[in-house]
């Protein structure tokens, strides 16, 4: 015979249960079909500049942007832009992350990996750590491998110093011909 106790710990059980299937069901179908809660999601713009997605502008400021836009697998473009470095750059890390929205119904992540933002900078600005403050011109050519599949993409690049602190972020999702 079961008590009052035991018959509550078996409708709390089963509604748990419950609950976290519907939880498993709803998280599952918002990240198919592309809901506008998933992160990869963000708001963006439809022409080639750079988004700021920076928790603080203590560190970096820029005005970036890629063109030719939209960008065309093994075609040339460049890095445009200014960016203004507010205090010396010692070390960092890079996050990059890159995902492509397939048909609509999930997303396929074709890079998240951290690389040496010197190593980085070097590239864009001409310039190795450590960076002084100052203000620097970008026109940095750079090419699409054409292994990329055509279709709508999600960049993201976060930069972190020695003490784990966010230096810059940008994001951008577009369109590859």
């Amino acid at each position: 015979m079961y008590t009052t106790t035991h018959i509550s710990k078996i409708v709390v059980r089963k509604k748990m249960s419950v609950l976290l299937m519907i939880l498993s069901v709803v998280l599952v179908v918002s990240t198919l079909t592309g809901s506008t809660n998933n992160y990869y999601n963000e708001p963006t713009d439809n022409n080639g500049s750079l988004t700021d997605c920076s928790v603080t502008k203590k560190f970096v400021e820029f005005n970036l942007s890629v063109t030719p836009y939209p960008l065309k697998r093994g075609v040339e473009f460049h890095w445009q832009g200014v960016v203004k470095i507010k205090r010396t750059i010692h070390w960092g890390i890079v996050h990059a992350t890159a995902t492509y929205n397939y048909r609509g119904y999930t997303n396929i992540t074709f890079l998240d990996d951290k690389f040496n933002l010197c190593d980085f900078l070097d590239d864009i600005i001409k310039e190795y750590c450590p960076i002084q403050p100052g203000i620097y011109h970008i026109n940095t050519p750079s090419r699409l491998p054409n292994i990329l599949w055509p279709g709508q993409y999600y960049f993201k690049g976060t930069a972190y110093n020695e003490k784990g602190e966010q230096i810059m972020c940008i994001m951008k999702q577009v369109t590859i011909e």
